[in-house]
């Protein structure tokens, strides 16, 4: 387990550390998660995001390459702006998702979510044959901190970084501010060099930035209904039952892979499985993994799990027959039987 640079400063502030994508990073600060879930729906919170990897995509080829890969249109992007877009296989179905970042004409930023630098690079390099692009993964350095809430950018001026309107700045230190909201809140990913690492958080933190664990990072991007990849996914997942694709997709931008099925879909339809919100009376706990019943028949397995204010919220993909509102269900929790009511996105 790799322990995150800033693994002492942590420690120091009593963070509970949990293992996330093979990195050793804080789950929560202290017992009660509710001032870390308050500084993201009314402050700022700052949280270490070690484990996302970053690859760089250059040269005369790298615009058209990235925009036959990849759902969005990296055709038009500027230098200093970028969108986030969905890596699919040629059936459509979702194998990663990715902020792209056009840090020059022919020069692509790849922010990853939920695969490694070492996955990206072994899946897409096998693409780049005759097409002058070169590929530089980093596993670690530029580091990711996220500075998220509706407080974000008043915090990031008060330490003296830039909050860029749209897309992403660059600052002389090699330190880069990007606009990214990751719970439903508003905020920014700050790629940062090792030697701006430390000093950066400090200054943040000095600004009135509140340290936050993953822990209320994942109930409130549940309570605001953000689907996050791979937790919400599974390896059939397509765009549209994830209910990202107005996020990750343009529909005018011409062929990539997976396009033909996602076109498909987004024109005729039929999509029979739909990311949906349960909501729990009973205050217990309970496995993601765990099957949701309807009418004695399995509609989905519940993806994402967490609790605000004493009320247990879950998100799963669940089956057409499921999608009203206010439906009852049965989540199947070992020999434990949960009823759990249906609610649509986001969850009220």
């Amino acid at each position: 387990m790799n322990p995150s640079p800033l693994a002492d400063t942590h420690t120091a502030h009593g963070a509970q550390m949990q293992g996330t994508d093979g990195w050793l990073l804080p789950a929560r600060y202290g017992a009660d998660i509710a001032p870390e879930i308050e500084a993201l729906k009314h402050g700022a919170a700052l949280i270490d995001m070690a484990e996302v990897a970053t690859v760089t995509l250059a040269g005369p080829d790298a615009r058209r390459f990235c925009n036959g890969m990849f759902t969005n249109n990296m055709r038009d992007l500027k230098t200093g702006q970028s969108n986030r877009s969905a890596a699919c296989d040629d059936r459509g179905r979702v194998l990663a998702l990715l902020d792209m970042l056009c840090i020059d004409d022919d020069a692509f930023l790849a922010v990853l979510e939920g695969v490694t630098a070492e996955w990206f690079e072994e899946r897409y390099g096998l693409y780049i044959v005759f097409d002058d692009v070169e590929m530089t993964t980093f596993e670690q350095a530029p580091w990711v901190l996220s500075l998220q809430g509706p407080k974000a950018e008043s915090i990031l001026r008060q330490a003296g970084l830039p909050t860029p309107e749209e897309g992403h700045l660059q600052t002389e230190d090699g330190t880069r501010v990007c606009r990214k909201d990751r719970a439903g809140t508003g905020g920014f990913d700050l790629l940062l060099p090792t030697e701006a690492l430390q000093t950066t958080f400090n200054a943040l933190v000095d600004a009135g930035a509140s340290m936050v664990g993953r822990d209320a990072l994942n109930a409130v991007r549940i309570f605001n209904g953000r689907a996050a990849w791979p937790q919400d996914g599974t390896e059939k997942s397509l765009v549209h039952e994830l209910r990202i694709d107005k996020e990750v997709c343009n529909f005018s931008k011409g062929c990539y892979l997976g396009q033909e099925v996602i076109n498909r879909i987004d024109v005729k339809g039929g999509v029979t499985k739909r990311l949906m919100g349960l909501l729990f009376d009973e205050d217990a706990p309970l496995p993601v993994g765990s099957e949701v019943h309807l009418e004695d028949k399995v509609v989905g397995t519940v993806s994402s799990i967490a609790k605000i204010d004493g009320q247990v919220m879950a998100l799963s993909v669940l089956r057409k027959k499921a999608w009203d509102a206010q439906t009852q269900v049965e989540v199947h929790a070992g020999d434990r039987t949960i009823p759990a009511r249906v609610t649509d996105l986001p969850l009220p």
